[in-house]
């Protein structure tokens, strides 16, 4: 992160789209600029080094009760059975997956994402959480 180079983050970043062309190049050349920020790095450092926590929430999943919607990209860096290990650990979890979508689903498949969650807050509404 010290030696950061636009480059690289550029492939990363493209990493996560099904489709590169969904990162405009302004957005990637922000996001660079956003990362080159003073106490960016002690930030992005901090976030990694707290990653095993993030497996360790999984354990209170069970405990979530309001509704809830997973949705995912076909082409997500995740493997489809870690999303369903995590969708099964959810008491009542709904999981849609967008395809021609990556990691960063926002980017790709922006309508889609919005219809999904239009469509789901009603539903939430309908029934008891």
């Amino acid at each position: 992160m010290r030696l950061r180079n636009f480059i690289i983050m550029k492939a990363v970043l493209r990493g996560g789209v099904a489709d590169p062309q969904s990162i405009r190049p302004a957005l990637l050349r922000e996001m660079y600029e956003v990362g080159n920020r003073s106490g960016h790095y002690r930030a992005f450092i901090s976030l990694l080094r707290n990653a095993a926590s993030w497996e360790s929430a999984t354990k209170v999943y069970r405990n979530i009760n309001v509704p809830v919607c997973l949705i995912w990209g076909g082409k997500d860096w995740s493997r489809p059975s870690e999303r369903e290990h995590d969708r099964s650990l959810i008491p009542g979890a709904q999981m849609t997956t967008v395809e021609d979508g990556g990691h960063f689903l926002p980017l790709d498949r922006p309508q889609e994402l919005s219809e999904l969650i239009i469509r789901f807050v009603p539903a939430t509404r309908a029934r008891p959480a």
